[in-house]
């Protein structure tokens, strides 16, 4: 009996409490507009690579977005208070990252979050809070680098469509010329 209180009480210290979970309706405006049925089509043009390319980047800005809703949460107490944050980092590609940082050695990554998850001084109460937030790192993490390589690669076949199109442009001006003086020959 005793035993079975002493893991009610474990249970009940792991409750997620201080960190509230993106939910459904965070995600509600740009899952309306996300759908891949438009990615895999015979793409006729310039035009609609461009308009793929436009939609990534307003998706990848809705999901910037709701990493801010994610960072607001945990600058706030008691995650302040930890000797780890969830920053933003910026990377060379265009697009911001969620990174875990030891506040004072300015390391990063999920080893400095599993270090914290580990450590005696981490507030059992909030352990499960702090596995939420990983998740919720990683899948937004995921989300915008698969949504910036679409758009990425929107954009430059977007270009090589426009540059084949000028060279067939060229082709066909070229191929007129020659006709048209042909025909003054004869």
């Amino acid at each position: 009996m005793t035993l079975m209180r002493s893991d009610t009480r474990q249970t009940d210290a792991l409750q997620q409490g201080a960190f509230k979970p993106l939910q459904q309706g965070a995600y509600q405006a740009l899952q309306q507009s996300a759908s891949l049925k438009g990615l895999l089509k015979p793409f006729k043009g310039k035009g609609e690579l461009i308009q793929l390319a436009e939609h990534c980047a307003s998706l990848e800005a809705g999901l910037r977005t709701l990493t801010q809703e994610v960072l607001a949460q945990v600058r706030q107490h008691p995650f302040a208070l930890l000797p780890v944050r969830l920053i933003e980092q910026n990377t060379a590609a265009g697009t911001t990252f969620l990174r875990w940082q030891s506040v004072q050695e300015r390391r990063m990554g999920v080893g400095v979050w599993a270090q914290m998850i580990h450590a005696p001084k981490t507030p059992i109460h909030l352990l499960q809070d702090l596995f939420a937030l990983e998740q919720h790192r990683i899948t937004l993490n995921m989300q915008i680098s698969l949504i910036h390589s679409i758009g990425k690669q929107a954009a430059e076949c977007a270009e090589k469509m426009g540059q084949a199109e000028a060279e067939y442009q060229a082709r066909l001006q070229q191929v007129m010329k020659a006709d048209t003086a042909h025909r003054r020959q004869f």
